[in-house]
């Protein structure tokens, strides 16, 4: 965060300059907010894909021990071919199914993070919530959280049937 601030120039507090703090919404505004977002994505986003990368990791790895990967080497299939078709179709599954409980933390932000950056984001809402032990803003939080973990669950078992060709829903009669 250092070096974005001082070589870059990018403001590490909060997603607007204060100008715009408490200003409308308007074109200026917006272009202020996309100059402040770069640090807290990428804070955010490297939390959250290097556990990803490293599931992903462990899964490629079973999956290149198993049989059908060494026959399919062994009858001369193209290493990126057989690496792409195979074991990382099934190696992504997890990816996939983790979804349901990535996109509540991406909204609540990441508590730490937002509160050092100054990110208006429901992580430290429901913290000073529970510090001033508000149990209805602190149930609605946690509601609107739960809500988004359904939501999330649902859309990683769509992706899933998508992905993993062993997986077909049929109608029952």
């Amino acid at each position: 965060m250092f070096l974005f601030y001082k070589y870059l120039g990018f403001s590490v507090g909060g997603l607007f300059s204060i100008q715009y703090m408490d200003a409308a919404w308007s074109m200026e505004k917006f272009v202020d907010m996309l100059k402040h977002l770069p640090i807290p994505l990428i804070v955010i986003g490297t939390a959250g894909t290097a556990g990803l990368i490293r599931v992903m990791r462990g899964c490629l790895l079973d999956e290149l021990r198993k049989q059908y990967v060494i026959t399919a080497r062994a009858k001369g299939v193209e290493e990126r071919t057989l690496l792409f078709k195979y074991p990382v179709r099934v190696a992504i599954n997890p990816i996939v199914s983790t979804i349901g409980w990535t996109l509540p933390s991406i909204v609540s932000g990441e508590i730490i993070t937002a509160i050092v950056l100054s990110l208006p984001t429901t992580g430290p809402l429901l913290f000073q919530a529970l510090l001033k032990q508000d149990m209805e803003l602190t149930g609605s939080v946690i509601m609107f959280l739960s809500f988004l973990t359904v939501v999330g669950t649902f859309i990683s078992d769509i992706l899933l049937v998508l992905v993993d060709p062993r997986i077909r829903y049929e109608k029952l009669a």
